[in-house]
């Protein structure tokens, strides 16, 4: 009889592996270990001795185990390939929608191809009329990208459709009508762009398209009533300028001749205009350069931010004058403020925006001042009421009293309009006070010329009657 062969490890019981284990492994790795299995149990119930040339076999593993260890192996080739493609493919998605969306160098790719630029600019009515068409097709119900088409094919105005282009192709592209008015920054200011924005989050887009319309037509008749009452001073003072310069360069250089024949003695206003009349037509180049000059340093040190603030800072205190352009800034700053409000805008970003659009330094630093301390919680009207000089009392009373009652954006619309009101008649009262000065300075210069020429001539007649 044989001797047996002593298996060494654990006691396992020879049998197919468990529910679990063939759960675990694929189809082909399952069949394959139960055939392993199936062997060793036919070897072991035979009791056939290992041949003398074979080494004992190593210690069985368990079944699951051994279907663990046997999984890499079983892979083939094709389906490792088809699972790292798959793989690759879906991380390529996501990958390249935020390229086409959300991109840095793909929105600059668009500006430049859609032709958005820094330099253009529209009239005050183009932006007039883009904010008014817009609101009204909106508010008839027409989608935003169809409304842009109209005014694409209607407007006759190049640069008016390079922006409705722009617009159109945002849109198509997943963009904000809002993130098209920022390309164009010298057109559409911070408050169009915020209000555009408010409107867009908020559903009321061709409400605060109007209000924005509003706001322009009131700035620009507030402007046009400041231009109205210098234009007919501006146009006396030059006229007379004209009128001077043709009787010293073109009258009194021929009548010096026959002063000097006939030994006429000259006054000293005629001395005094021949002089400056031989200077100017011997060195006129010498004075065109120097007026360049004095113009291009002024335009320089405008763009110098202290010396402009110091420049607004004494405009500012000039009487009337000073207290026309105050009253200006505040129409406009309090009309932008309480439309802001009114679209749903927060105070402190509101007060940020319209220290933005305000154009006169010392108000836009005061603002910026102002929302500062806002923001740590301090009252407006308290900040207002420290400012006198750039505020009127009414204006700080009528923002304490639509704070205290909850309607501060009406406050300011009305504020506005009274201040709209107190600038209509200040130019009223320049126009009347600058008409007169302004015929006394032309009738004073023309009458000066006049004598200049007159005497001599007097005493010419006077020496020839004699």
């Amino acid at each position: 009889m044989p001797p047996r062969v002593k298996i060494v490890g654990p006691t396992v019981p020879m049998s197919l592996p468990s529910k679990a284990g063939v759960k675990k492994a694929p189809p082909m790795q399952a069949f394959r270990a139960s055939k392993i299995a199936e062997e060793r149990a036919a070897t072991s119930g035979k009791g056939a001795p290992a041949p003398a040339s074979e080494p004992a076999p190593a210690p069985a593993p368990a079944p699951a185990a051994r279907a663990e260890a046997a999984a890499p192996s079983l892979v083939t080739p094709t389906v490792a390939a088809a699972a790292a493609a798959k793989a690759a493919a879906s991380s390529k998605r996501p990958e390249k929608k935020k390229i086409d969306t959300s991109s840095k160098r793909f929105k600059d790719r668009e500006r430049k191809e859609n032709g958005g630029s820094r330099m253009l600019n529209l009239s005050t009515q183009e932006k007039i009329q883009f904010s008014k068409h817009l609101a009204v097709m909106l508010e008839a119900g027409i989608p935003l990208r169809e409304a842009l088409e109209i005014m694409f094919e209607e407007s006759s105005s190049k640069k008016t459709k390079r922006i409705l282009k722009v617009g159109i192709d945002d849109l198509s592209n997943g963009f904000a009508l809002s993130s098209t008015l920022e390309k164009f920054p010298r057109v559409f200011n911070s408050f169009t762009v915020n209000i555009v924005r408010v409107g867009e989050a908020s559903g009321t887009l061709a409400k605060a398209l109007k209000y924005e319309a509003e706001d322009l037509e009131k700035s620009h008749e507030l402007i046009g009533k400041v231009k109205g009452a210098l234009t007919y001073p501006i146009i006396i003072f030059v006229g007379a300028l004209g009128i001077a310069g043709f009787l010293s360069f073109s009258i009194l250089p021929k009548l010096i001749p026959v002063f000097g024949a006939m030994s006429v003695t000259l006054p000293p206003t005629t001395k005094a205009l021949l002089a400056s009349s031989t200077f100017l037509r011997k060195y006129w180049y010498l004075v065109l350069g120097a007026m360049g000059v004095f113009v291009g340093m002024i335009m320089v040190a405008w763009r110098i931010r202290p010396v402009r603030f110091a420049l607004e800072s004494a405009i500012l205190r000039i009487p009337l004058f000073g207290k026309l352009m105050g009253g200006v800034q505040v129409a406009r700053m309090t009309r932008v403020f309480g439309t802001l409000l009114s679209s749903g805008v927060q105070i402190v970003e509101a007060i940020r925006v319209t220290a933005k659009t305000t154009e006169n330094l010392v108000y836009k630093r005061t603002l910026e001042r102002i929302a500062v301390d806002v923001e740590r919680g301090e009252e407006i009207t308290n900040q207002l009421a420290k400012e006198k000089r750039l505020f009127p009392a009414i204006v700080t009373g009528m923002v304490k009293i639509g704070d205290r009652t909850g309607k501060l954006s009406e406050s300011l619309v009305t504020a506005a309009e009274f201040c709209e009101k107190e600038v209509d008649n200040l130019t009223k009262t320049m126009s009347t006070l600058i008409e007169p000065i302004t015929l006394l300075l032309v009738g004073g210069l023309v009458g000066f010329i006049a004598l200049s020429i007159i005497t001599p001539i007097y005493n010419l007649s006077s020496g020839v009657a004699k």
